[in-house]
């Protein structure tokens, strides 16, 4: 999606006036503001400094940014280069003088930059966090070095420059210095710019650029993450032989983290602390050619890393790599990612309760387990019973968040295969098997490698899987032709959502920009569209009234809408959050509809009356998915800051904890 021009009055407004309390940064070349529009879209707002930045800086890093398309770089949304004349005197005269408002628009990164988050202390990121942001910052800057033609240096990484997402995926951003190099060669320079803590020699004293000055910053910054900033990490490293700094570093991180994990799990992170120490200090080689390249780089990770229930990408086997137990258990795979012992207590209340009766089931008390990774994807098996069910989703989450090296976007079961499937932002699908022991049975590429997997869907009888990469094709793949891609189908805009429809399984229904799309999946074609929402519409959901498919779909614009699938009309507005609507959710076996949203709260709706029945609110944050538990009354809701598993009580409204 091209970026849009935008008028310099609308930046004002949405930032209130650049207001002290909208500024988010500020650089050499300009101030970041919070923009927030009325329908809710938040953009930061780079505005550009009028005196030192001219119309030459401000091409130069827009027409990077246009070029560079990435999971790991920040997206530019927008432009600005509005030119206002006004009167004043000029040499005594008066004269008509022209004002340059030069502005970029960029996704807005609700948690920061990563100088935010370094620390070396107990209480700050744990290691799988850090290597998540390390390997996605090298990612991000192959794709300037070696996937862009001609290559990008960025000339100024560093923590301030590296955004975070709410899944903490690390995005390269501020391409005010960076150059476009036609040949793999040395430069000079004539002035000196950019972080003086994170450039090499050749630079500091003869201003020589190269691709190799990234890759001495790359160092600089993965030492920060590793060892935190300044003494504690670079600074040291060049005090003490650099073995003796490895394994003093590999030994401070064994024992924090060996007071919650233990075993293969501990070893393989202690492996992993180890390699990206040693490719840190190799980064910092006063010789730039003794210092790797990106790629080099990422080899060695992949190589060399002890993954936990995947092998590196080139390896390209099917099962999981015999260093690790074979016969990892779910209950091994949980520990790293969620808190262990609540998740033991809550399978002993469910072998309590295994008879799964109503009568039971009325008096169950909410589970809540904590977790590290914000906004993953869940899904509950669709027929295991529901006794079962917290193991299932608890797995479904350990199993998205430990053992990927990318990070995990969409995830379904495949019941009648035993299969699970995964998506992930670089563009790959892996299916395992979620019967012990765990093993990978098919890893493939499914989109472009610049695409993130944004949704999946399992069709219920045929052999069909839906996958969606943002911005490409929908596709549909056989897994009974070994995964073929049996059909495509041409979406313009993003999809946020895709499902079968359960009455005609023939079609499907995509949730797109501001509308919701119906396919045929025989024909490829489009059969119609469902609009009427202000803004983006990132969910919906099936559900029937008598024999009558509905649909019921969520937006930004902080309401939920009832569609009459046949007439294809709106028949009802559901008013009520106080913020973007994030997911809906019809329940299986209840008459209910459960809206979440970023105010943190579900509402709980009658799916008949269509009137509000109650509200959910467990002060867990924004709440990030909604999935309803086969044959009970139970669903389990995803927060930023943990997974709840509840009972949909009708006997009286739902409650709200504040």
């Amino acid at each position: 999606m091209n970026p849009t021009n935008v008028a310099y009055q609308l930046l004002e407004e949405i930032t209130d006036g650049f207001s002290e309390e909208r500024k988010l940064g500020k650089g050499g070349y300009g101030t970041v503001y919070k923009g927030e529009h009325k329908n809710g879209d938040k953009v930061a707002v780079k505005i550009l400094h009028m005196e030192g930045f001219d119309d030459k800086k401000f091409n130069n890093e827009f027409g990077n940014l246009m070029m560079a398309n990435h999971p790991n770089i920040v997206r530019l949304v927008g432009y600005c280069y509005d030119i206002k004349h006004t009167t004043g005197p000029a040499k005594g005269r008066p004269a008509l003088i022209a004002t340059i408002h030069r502005a970029l628009c960029f996704e807005y990164m609700p948690r920061g930059s990563l100088e935010n988050y370094l620390s070396d202390k107990v209480d700050g990121l744990d290691w799988p966090i850090r290597y998540k942001i390390i390997k996605g910052t090298c990612e991000g800057l192959k794709h300037l070095h070696v996937e862009m033609k001609p290559p990008i240096y960025h000339l100024d990484l560093k923590p301030a420059n590296i955004l975070l997402d709410n899944n903490m995926v690390p995005k390269i951003a501020d391409f005010g210095l960076s150059r476009f190099i036609t040949e793999e060669k040395t430069m000079t320079t004539k002035t000196l710019v950019g972080t003086i803590a994170y450039l090499p020699r050749e630079y500091i004293e003869r201003k020589e650029i190269s691709n190799k000055l990234d890759i001495f910053s790359l160092g600089v910054v993965m030492l920060e993450i590793i060892a935190g900033p300044g003494p504690t990490g670079r600074f040291r490293s060049t005090e003490i032989p650099s073995q003796e700094f490895t394994d003093q570093v590999q030994g401070n991180w064994k024992n924090r983290l060996q007071t919650r994990r233990n075993g293969p799990l501990l070893e393989a992170y202690c492996q992993q602390v180890k390699t990206c120490t040693e490719i840190a200090l190799k980064c910092l080689e006063t010789d730039r050619e003794n210092r790797p390249n990106i790629v080099e780089i990422i080899n060695q990770i992949n190589e060399k890393e002890a993954i936990i229930g995947e092998l590196p990408i080139d390896h390209g086997l099917e099962k999981l790599p015999s260093h690790i137990n074979e016969s990892i258990s779910l209950e091994s795979m949980l520990a790293s990612h969620l808190n262990l012992s609540d998740i033991k207590e809550n399978q002993e209340a469910d072998h309590h309760n295994s008879s799964c009766s109503n009568e039971k089931e009325d008096h169950e008390e909410d589970q809540i387990i904590p977790m590290e990774h914000p906004d993953v994807p869940i899904d509950a098996h669709p027929s295991e019973p529901c006794c079962k069910t917290s193991v299932t989703i608890a797995f479904t989450i350990a199993m998205l968040t430990s053992h990927s090296n990318t990070t995990v976007t969409a995830a379904k079961f495949i019941a009648r295969k035993q299969w699970f499937v995964v998506g992930h932002h670089d563009g790959f699908i892996r299916v395992y098997t979620y019967e012990s022991p765990v093993k990978q049975v098919k890893r493939f590429k499914a989109h472009t490698w610049s695409w993130t997997i944004t949704t999946l869907d399992v069709h219920p009888t045929e052999p069909y899987l839906l996958s969606v990469g943002s911005q490409d094709q929908i596709k549909l793949w056989d897994w009974n032709k070994g995964w073929e891609c049996i059909r495509t189908f041409n979406l313009h805009g993003i999809a946020y959502q895709i499902k079968f429809n359960p009455k005609d399984t023939h079609k499907f229904a995509v949730a797109s920009l501001m509308d919701a799309q119906v396919w045929n999946i025989r024909s490829s074609r489009h059969e119609f569209t469902l609009s009427g929402h202000g803004s983006i519409v990132d969910c919906f959901d099936f559900f029937t009234r008598g024999n009558q498919l509905y649909m019921i779909t969520g937006s930004w614009d902080k309401t939920a809408k009832i569609w009459d699938c046949q007439r294809r009309t709106c028949v009802q507005t559901l008013e009520g959050h106080t913020d973007c609507i994030t997911c809906v959710c019809s329940h299986p076996d209840l008459p209910i509809l459960l809206t979440g949203s970023n105010d943190e709260t579900v509402h709980l709706w009658n799916a008949t009356t269509f009137n509000l029945e109650g509200v959910l609110d467990f002060e867990l944050g924004k709440v990030t998915a909604i999935v309803c538990l086969k044959g009970s009354k139970r669903v389990a809701i995803g927060h930023d800051s943990g997974l709840v598993i509840t009972e949909i009580r009708q006997d009286k409204p739902a409650p709200s904890n504040r």
